[in-house]
């Protein structure tokens, strides 16, 4: 007997706003999605958080503010998500004049109320036991670092493995990646994308300087990136294909400098796609 063939039914949908920039996504084993907006204009870096069944909206515009005071972490702009665990998500800021974050604030990702908040630490990985972070210091004008486990639910240390480069290796590869914790499948370059781009768009036509594609079961999702030959403007166009024939395409990105790639991923047969920077859609197939 011949499966039926698969409906793509919209979830949801997220407006961060017209001077949003949707910069990352997370999701905590709790069912909500938290994710960070830059804008541009006010230079500040909010976050949301979403039930991810109901599209619910468990807050919104969320500035970090500096444990014990008003003043917004990072002058507002300078923070991000470190990680997320059951049902906490994990913010950091920077150290000044640096890439390197510091200071980790544990938020209930359902309320946004800090839980517990150490300005000390820099986050490094999640293993079985706890977080692996190092306390940055300065010894004879050299940076050190000394490592610690800490508690997620608590920051409290757990044990101090200190600075032997052994032990902190060994722990290391303990460490699992964020995409496997979160259940997540990234896109990948497709090494010839041009099958499929004349698949959807007919033989004879020239392939796209990009593809990138995930496949679950006969099911493919696949973001086209193409460059208008006269104006150099790129447009990116999300397909999602079940044997052949088109489900569903939505253009993503128009008329920008460069594709839009690293706009989709898929967990849970929800594909999850950000359209023109500041709408996140949600699509069930």
């Amino acid at each position: 007997m011949d499966r039926m063939k698969p409906e793509c039914r919209l979830r949801w949908r997220y407006l961060a706003g017209d001077d949003a920039m949707i910069w990352r996504l997370m999701f905590t084993r709790s069912g909500a999605l938290v994710g960070q907006k830059r804008c541009l204009t006010q230079r500040r870096s909010l976050f949301f958080s979403i039930d991810d069944r109901s599209g619910q909206i468990l807050f919104d515009d969320y500035l970090l503010l500096i444990s014990g005071g008003g003043a917004p972490a990072g002058e507002g702009w300078f923070t991000g998500i470190e990680t997320v665990s059951e049902n906490f998500v994990y913010f950091h800021s920077y150290q000044e004049s640096s890439p390197e974050h510091i200071g980790l604030w544990a938020a209930d990702a359902a309320t946004g109320r800090v839980v517990w908040f150490r300005g000390d630490i820099v986050y490094c990985i999640t293993i079985d036991e706890g977080f692996l972070v190092y306390i940055p210091s300065v010894f004879a004008g050299f940076p050190e670092r000394n490592y610690l486990i800490i508690d997620p639910l608590t920051g409290r240390e757990l044990r101090r493995p200190g600075n032997d480069s052994g032990v902190i290796n060994a722990l290391r590869l303990e460490a699992v990646f964020e995409e496997e914790r979160q259940e997540v499948t990234l896109p990948e370059f497709a090494v010839d994308g041009s099958f499929l781009y004349r698949m959807l768009r007919g033989a004879g036509v020239a392939a796209p300087e990009y593809t990138e594609c995930l496949t679950v079961d006969n099911v493919t999702a696949a973001a086209i990136h193409e460059r208008h030959p006269s104006s150099g403007a790129w447009q990116s166009t999300l397909c999602i294909v079940h044997d052949g024939q088109l489900l569903y395409e939505d253009i993503i990105a128009g008329k920008r400098d460069a594709p839009a790639v690293n706009s989709f991923l898929l967990r849970n047969r929800g594909l999850y796609y950000i359209k023109e920077a500041s709408e996140l859609i949600v699509v069930d197939i």
